[in-house]
This record gives C-alpha cells, sequence and structure tokens, in this order.
C-alpha cells in the first residue's frame, strides 16, 4: 500500500530542529546561540531548501511525466480570491516561478496521495499569514 507524503517548508522550524541539534551535541550554549548560528549558516539554509525543491520534483513527476499541471488555488492573497491555470513546468524552480505568490518568504505545508497522483498544500506568505489553499494534478 503506498502512503501518503507529507511535504514541508517551513525556514523557522527547520532552523529551531537544526538549533536543537546544536544544542544536543554541545555546539552551542543555548537556544538563541543555535538558532542564530542556524540563521546565518548559508549554506545550510541552501542545502535544506534543495532537499526541499528535489522532494518538490519527485512529487511532480509523479503526477505528471510531461510536466502538464492544473493548480486550483483558494483564499488567495488578502482579497481571499479563488482561480485556476494549466501550467507547463519542468523543474521545482519552474513550478514554484510559475504557480507560486511573487515573494521570497512563504512556508508550505502539505500532502501528497500517490494513489489519486494529487498534491494538496497550504502556503502561507505575508498576504495570506493564515495560507492559501492549493491543489495540484495532471492537466
Amino acid at each position: 500500500m503506498t502512503q501518503n507524503q507529507k511535504i514541508i517548508w517551513d525556514e523557522t522550524e527547520m532552523a529551531q530542529n537544526k538549533a536543537k541539534d546544536l544544542l544536543e551535541t554541545g555546539t552551542a550554549s543555548n537556544e538563541e546561540d543555535a538558532f542564530n548560528m542556524v540563521i546565518c549558516d548559508y549554506e545550510l539554509m541552501e542545502w535544506e531548501f534543495e532537499d526541499f525543491k528535489e522532494h518538490l520534483k519527485s512529487i511532480l513527476d509523479d503526477i505528471s511525466p510531461d510536466g502538464s499541471f492544473y493548480v486550483e488555488g483558494r483564499n488567495m492573497g488578502w482579497r481571499h480570491l479563488s482561480a485556476h491555470v494549466k501550467i507547463q513546468a519542468d523543474s521545482a524552480e519552474d513550478y514554484i516561478e510559475k504557480s507560486f505568490p511573487k515573494t521570497s518568504e512563504w512556508s508550505l505545508r502539505g500532502e501528497y496521495d500517490p494513489k489519486i497522483k494529487k498534491l494538496e498544500y497550504t502556503l502561507s506568505h505575508h498576504d495570506a499569514p493564515t495560507g492559501e489553499f492549493y491543489s495540484v494534478q495532471h492537466a
């Protein structure tokens, strides 16, 4: 039986988890120092984001090997709009560029159901702090 896969990108949560590791190993003396060490480690942040994009790409490849996606969004932006779009994307970066709001600060929490090949996620950012809701399927 194929299980659903969780996908998460939350810089703060990731940094807190890595900071706990630094505290446990004695690399940092307190929580604040540990958190700051992680946030200032640009290579670590970049590696973590690369891992996230690889995971997203594997899900997108399973949904649509040809890169054709139908994306539905609800509660988008400060006006809480709804919309849908068909996009063509050959990488995680391309998908993010074409389907995410134009902001550099966002977090994503989602779940992929491989049985029905559908990704659903909540994307939070400054214009939608409580989250926008998306579903992605093959177009």
